[in-house]
């Protein structure tokens, strides 16, 4: 059974009620001015890879799917190595970065070469 990954803050996302994913922090970090210009040249590079590799799927745009997430497939080397580099360097400015890892996603209702998308599974009350 695959394993997958989230890269997340602990900051809630606005419309999953589950933290910020990492890509979200990093656009944040990359659009407020906080870092030089060399390093915003650097993150730009990095997330254009992300941007070039990871599809953002219409399913994303579905109000019925506004609680969906995204996940890493753990066995995906290229994309896991690079988000390692971008954890770094948001770990520089104090965005800390915490990593999850399941066997069950939740409802996946995309899937690539690099991720997954699920809606969290309803906990059924006891």
């Amino acid at each position: 059974m695959p394993t997958f990954l989230r890269f997340q803050t602990k900051i809630p996302d606005r419309d999953s009620g589950k933290p910020s994913g990492i890509f979200v922090v990093a656009h944040e970090l990359r659009d407020s001015r906080r870092v030089s210009r060399e390093e915003e040249e650097w993150l730009r590079s990095c997330l254009a890879w992300f941007k070039m590799h990871l599809k953002v799927p219409a399913a994303l745009q579905d109000p019925a799917n506004r609680r969906a997430i995204s996940w890493f497939k753990g066995d995906n080397r290229n994309a896991i190595s690079r988000i390692w580099d971008l954890v770094a360097f948001l770990e520089d400015y104090g965005i800390f970065i915490d990593i999850v890892r399941t066997r069950d996603p939740g409802i996946i209702i995309y899937e690539d070469g690099y991720q997954v998308v699920a809606k969290p599974r309803r906990e059924r009350p006891s």
